[in-house]
């Protein structure tokens, strides 16, 4: 649990290979370190006590009651290292706020594709995370 009183995040194990995050508070300038520090270690811990990482990370935004542009990019962010482990990404539970955030930006996709939808000549490696092919 976080110790950013603006921000609470709960983790906990769901079905087999499942990681739920139950987010709520504020996601903004000032807690999206945090944010991305708890979901960092959740995710360390869940390959230290599983041998892998898990398939999917859903983030239950129900008590979500802010974000901000920095909390976007704690998403964003997120999103990457996620994909780097081949862990799908779910963002569960969207506010109005966070839905209109999402379609302004052109980021809704982006954030919630599952990995599988992924095609090869997209030119995503493991070891190359942020590698993209030409058109």
């Amino acid at each position: 649990m976080s110790t950013c009183p603006a921000l609470r995040v709960v983790t906990r194990t769901g079905a087999p290979g499942v990681l739920v995050a139950a987010v709520g508070g504020e996601l903004d300038y000032d807690t999206g370190g945090t944010f991305l520090a708890l979901l960092s270690d959740a995710l360390d811990s869940y390959v230290q006590e599983h041998g892998t990482s898990p398939s999917d990370l859903h983030l239950d935004c129900t008590d979500l009651t802010l974000i901000d542009s920095v909390g976007l990019s704690s998403l964003l962010m997120l999103r990457r290292r996620t994909q780097r482990a081949r862990t799908t990404l779910h963002l569960d539970n969207r506010s109005a706020q966070l839905t209109r955030l999402l379609d302004l930006t052109g980021t809704t996709a982006y954030l919630t594709e599952p990995l599988t939808a992924r095609r090869p000549a997209d030119g995503w490696e493991a070891d190359e995370p942020d590698a993209v092919s030409a058109p």
